[in-house]
């Protein structure tokens, strides 16, 4: 009796297994874009969309992390002013240790008291 025409179980298995590779795959690319976008501090929600929408996603997340860093660098961003207060306690402190002169302390005392 000859077997039934239809799909072989060889066909289906190597379907199915095909299928999951490609389920992982798209979960690894996704999980790793969000990954570098997270810490290049960009919008991870973004990266996972470049990743599904384009065959590129995870090279465009990490180029826009790249240019990202890049530009951080070249401009950091400004130290936190210190007060009026704080500033003439760490000159005083420079002084005490012999950092300074006292020239220089009168100098510099005098600039931050006029940037009152």
């Amino acid at each position: 009796m000859p077997s039934s025409p239809g799909i072989p179980g060889w066909f289906i298995a190597l379907f199915v297994i095909m299928l999951l590779v490609g389920i992982g795959t798209a979960i690894w690319r996704v999980t790793t874009a969000r990954q570098i976008a997270r810490d290049a501090g960009l919008d991870p929600n973004t990266a996972t969309r470049m990743t599904l929408l384009s065959k590129d996603g995870i090279d465009a997340t990490y180029l826009a992390s790249a240019i990202s860093a890049r530009q951080q660098q070249s401009h950091p961003s400004q130290p936190t002013s210190k007060t009026v207060s704080e500033r003439l306690q760490e000159l005083q402190a420079l002084k005490d240790k012999g950092l300074v002169t006292d020239d220089e302390y009168t100098a510099r005392r005098q600039q931050i008291l006029d940037s009152i």
